[in-house]
C-alpha cells in the first residue's frame, strides 16, 4: 500500500510539473502579455487618455481588443515581429477598416503599422508612430 501511494504522489508530482511547463510561454521576450494603452502624446503637445484598447503578445502572435462605440469589445488579431532592436512591427489579419471604433482607435492606413521603441520594461511600454507616442501599461 505504501508503494502504490508513493507511486501515486509521483505520478501527482509528474503531472504537476508537465501542465506547468506546459503553460508557460518559454519565451523570454518582453512584449509578451497584454498592455493596457494608456494614452497618446501627440507632436503638439496634447494628450489623449484611454482606458479600453489592449494589445496582446505571445509567442509572435497579437492581439488587440476594444471597446466599441455600442459598449462591446472587439478583437483583431495578427502577429507581430522586431524587425530591429528598437523596432516592432505588427500585422493585422483582416482589420475591420469600416467600423468607425476601429478608425477611432487605430485607423491605421493598412494592415501593418511600424514603431520605433521609446521604452519597454517589465511594466510599462511607449511606441512612437510619426511621433505620436503610445503609452501601455502592463494590464
Amino acid at each position: 500500500m505504501k508503494k502504490l501511494v508513493g507511486i501515486v504522489q509521483i505520478g501527482v508530482l509528474l503531472m504537476t510539473l508537465l501542465s506547468s511547463v506546459s503553460c508557460t510561454n518559454g519565451d523570454d521576450s518582453p512584449w509578451l502579455g497584454r498592455w493596457q494603452l494608456r494614452e497618446y502624446q501627440y507632436p503638439d503637445g496634447s494628450v489623449q487618455k484611454i482606458d479600453s484598447v489592449f494589445y496582446g503578445f505571445q509567442k509572435g502572435s497579437f492581439i488587440a481588443v476594444y471597446m466599441g462605440t455600442d459598449g462591446d469589445y472587439r478583437s483583431m488579431y495578427g502577429y507581430y515581429d522586431e524587425p530591429a532592436e528598437d523596432s516592432l512591427t505588427i500585422h493585422l489579419w483582416s482589420p475591420n477598416v469600416n467600423d468607425a471604433t476601429y478608425r477611432k482607435w487605430f485607423g491605421w492606413e493598412n494592415q501593418m503599422r511600424s514603431f520605433r521603441v521609446l521604452d519597454l520594461s517589465s511594466k510599462n511600454m511607449k511606441l512612437d508612430y510619426k511621433d505620436t507616442v503610445y503609452v501601455f501599461r502592463l494590464y
